[in-house]
């Protein structure tokens, strides 16, 4: 009835990782990593490229595999044969092109995927767990912000940080309907019949990013509720406010500028003009590329700690102390599901 995902890699990790790193560095760190390595870093799509550095790297992630196996074969007096594994494979790749995988998600009646946003999730940075791609067109609309009001208008001189920073006392007060202080916002992507177009055309990509924005467009296609969290008040660690100059635009300035667009018109008639511009369809659509980069950083620097918060990891009594402000997240999560079962 209803799939759903937290902090999931859905594109993997290759060109996602927190910090950038070459794709040589991934091969080592992948294949030392083994079979899960692998997949995450999508090392098998190499082995079915014909490129030079795709090549470069096939060969690296055999030989760092050898030594690994030798290494184990050593500790363990085993018989472990890694040549036959089938590598002709890339598993994360498949699991977004092939019918066999989408048939039984587009079956389900609702895909909900939560997203930690603004660089606080080390294992799965935002791009890939919301499948978005810097170059990909698809529309997104949205459905609730913490920005917006509850009428869906925008609230009077709001705050990144002081709307973020409501106390926690008060989510447990939320009207039915309102999006709560650590939900950036809600959208939702229409089901398709086939991929949308790039937002642009392209010249010149590597096979690797191709690939990355046709897993990123099929995906899209099932029509997803693709939620975006805030976890920078919540991680045990206080951040360190950007200066100015270092800050981008953040989902909440898009949101606040698609949806108040027409504010600093002048003359009779500008309130009525604001009103209108509020909450149309064409204020609220935005793109996978919007949101790729407007998702990527936020104003402060913080430990991306936000993957183990946002599930509210209590595997010891100590992560269980770290993580226990990304209970509302999951109690949200749970409330929506048993809404939409009652539907």
């Amino acid at each position: 009835n209803i799939f759903c995902t937290t902090a999931t890699p859905h594109l993997g990790v290759s060109q996602h990782t927190y910090l950038p790193i070459p794709r040589l560095a991934e091969t080592i760190i992948g294949t030392g990593m083994g079979a899960t390595g692998r997949d995450l870093f999508r090392l098998n799509a190499d082995a079915m490229n014909d490129g030079a550095a795709a090549k470069v790297n096939a060969a690296a992630a055999k030989t760092v595999k050898r030594l690994t196996s030798f290494r184990m074969l050593q500790g363990n007096n085993a018989n472990i044969d890694v040549e036959n594994e089938d590598e002709s494979d890339c598993v994360i790749r498949n699991m977004c092109l092939d019918e066999e995988f989408l048939v039984p998600l587009r079956n389900f009646r609702q895909r909900i995927a939560y997203a930690n946003a603004y660089g606080t999730d080390f294992q799965v940075p935002c791009q890939t767990a919301a499948f978005l791609n810097d170059n990909s067109g698809v529309c997104h609309f949205l459905i609730g912000g913490r920005c917006l009001t509850n009428d869906g208008g925008l609230g009077e001189n709001v705050d990144e940080g002081a709307e973020r920073k409501r106390s926690s006392d008060e989510e447990g007060d939320i009207e039915e309907g309102a999006v709560p202080p650590f939900v950036v916002a809600v959208l939702r992507t229409d089901q398709q019949s086939q991929t949308q177009s790039p937002a642009r055309k392209l010249s010149g990509q590597n096979v690797a990013s191709d690939d990355l924005l046709q897993m990123s467009q099929s995906l899209d296609a099932l029509g997803w509720t693709k939620v975006f969290v805030d976890m920078r008040d919540s991680i045990p660690v206080p951040g360190l406010r950007k200066p100015s100059w270092m800050c981008t635009n953040s989902l909440d300035d898009l949101i606040k500028q698609r949806e108040g667009i027409n504010d600093d018109s002048e003359g009779e008639g500008s309130d009525e003009a604001k009103n209108k511009s509020r909450g149309t369809n064409s204020s609220r659509l935005l793109t996978s590329q919007d949101l790729s980069r407007s998702t990527a950083a936020g104003d402060s620097l913080n430990v991306p700690l936000g993957h183990t918060v946002m599930v509210a990891n209590s595997k010891s009594e100590a992560y269980k102390q770290m993580n226990f402000q990304g209970r509302p997240v999951m109690d949200k999560l749970a409330h929506d599901i048993v809404l939409s079962l009652d539907e």
